[in-house]
């Protein structure tokens, strides 16, 4: 296993804060499905009447299982059984960090996203975590264009492609592309994602060989990935176009900490991600995952209902 793939399968015991969080900052959520390979942490209240165990049996094709690629984990998301129309995707990094309520997720009845577009998905590279997730953000653009045009996409609903919530800067960049026929890549935002099942539903009618294609057990270093279900919902104007929340990533090393710290208790920021890397070295990983759970059970000292 090299340091990239190893990066992906160590923990940090901190998983007890996200429901801590969640019970916090978003009550009105009905269910929490719980998605993981069938083990499950000893300390969860399995009979709770909000908590949804899945493994990931229940829902991935056996031909794809087992899965040690967290992006088949989740391009299989929409048959999870029970699984509502509306439904925020979270990855086991990702910490709400203050109030929510439900119309900052969908108005509608569709997923409140920003369309944001970029120029800058230039691919970037390093010897301990190759090209990361370049290649595949730019495998998800690819798909996208060969299924949609641009120009009827922005036609259909002006207001979505050219509104004040892309900000002046997004604004004045889609309006230089209103003639371009791809789509040329969004910002990126890893966070709490809005969907929309249909959407997934949509996206594997039209592009199932792709898809499918990106499921092996392993993780390719080129294959579709979530953000792709996210730019489809723009492709087809599946979205309520406004500014979203502030949030804010930390990829993690120990220099970082101070930084966190001082976020956890900025109530301004909506949502904070705690992103493991293979640049994070072991000696540096062993002080964060000491030093993290500290910081998370200042935030959250109560224990919530989900924790036996």
């Amino acid at each position: 296993m090299g340091r990239s793939d190893a990066a992906r399968f160590r923990n940090i015991d901190i998983f007890r804060y996200w429901f801590r969080a969640v019970e916090q900052y978003a009550p009105w959520v009905n269910k929490v499905y719980l998605v993981t390979n069938g083990t499950f942490p000893k300390w969860i209240d399995k009979e709770h009447p909000k908590l949804v165990l899945v493994k990931h049996s229940d829902y991935i094709p056996a031909e794809c299982l087992p899965a040690f690629n967290s992006r088949t984990i989740e391009l299989f998301m929409h048959k999870i059984k029970g699984l509502s129309e509306q439904f925020v995707y979270f990855n086991d990094d990702m910490f709400l960090n203050a109030p929510t309520n439900p119309e900052m997720f969908f108005r509608n009845g569709l997923p409140c996203d920003n369309n944001l577009e970029s120029i800058m998905n230039v691919p970037e590279y390093n010897k301990q975590d190759g090209y990361g997730i370049c290649m595949s953000i730019l495998a998800n653009i690819g798909v996208i264009n060969a299924h949609f045009d641009r120009r009827q996409t922005a036609r259909q609903s002006p207001r979505r492609w050219y509104g004040w919530h892309l900000g002046r800067r997004g604004l004045l960049l889609s309006l230089f592309l209103r003639s371009s026929k791809h789509f040329v890549g969004f910002r990126r935002r890893h966070f709490e994602q809005p969907f929309l099942k249909s959407a997934f539903v949509d996206a594997w009618n039209h592009a199932s060989d792709e898809l499918l294609a990106s499921c092996s057990r392993f993780r390719q270093e080129v294959s579709l990935t979530p953000y792709f279900f996210r730019y489809w919902q723009f492709a087809t104007n599946r979205f309520y176009p406004k500014r979203i929340h502030k949030a804010r990533n930390f990829t993690l090393r120990t220099k970082v900490l101070q930084n966190i710290e001082r976020a956890l208790h900025d109530s301004s920021l909506v949502s904070i991600c705690f992103n493991d890397t293979a640049n994070c070295p072991d000696e540096e990983f062993m002080v964060i995952s000491q030093e993290l759970p500290k910081l998370l059970e200042q935030k959250f000292p109560m224990k919530s209902s989900f924790e036996s």
